[in-house]
């Protein structure tokens, strides 16, 4: 039945770099829309819009294979391992996700499964 899965297991998500140009770590709406590490990480690069626009297109992803529902866009986090690859967490914890994101210039695109 259409609308009633409770668990999609796959979600995309594409954006366009642009939409992030202006975020900054005082800025209101985008402390209401990424977490501390999810800022620190984006500014820790030469041009932070790009990997903004990357997070913000793997939360969208992850939150619709795992079921907007259960798991709302602004509860999730995504975190970096050391070799740089993304990873999904809710409430300090990891969840079962895999997640990859890619970025140009003016686009961001992320796939969860």
């Amino acid at each position: 039945m259409a609308g009633k899965n409770k668990k999609n297991n796959i979600g995309i998500d594409i954006v366009d770099v642009s939409r992030f140009n202006s975020f900054n770590e005082t800025d209101t709406g985008t402390r209401k829309i990424f977490s501390n590490y999810e800022i620190k990480y984006c500014l820790a690069h030469k041009e932070p819009s790009i990997h903004f626009a990357g997070i913000f297109a793997a939360k969208e992803a992850a939150s619709k294979a795992l079921g907007t529902e259960k798991y709302p866009f602004i509860e999730l986090e995504i975190r970096h391992k050391k070799d740089g690859s993304p990873e999904v967490w809710n409430n300090g914890k990891k969840i079962s996700v895999k997640v990859s994101i890619s970025h140009a210039s003016s686009i961001a695109v992320a796939v969860a499964i």
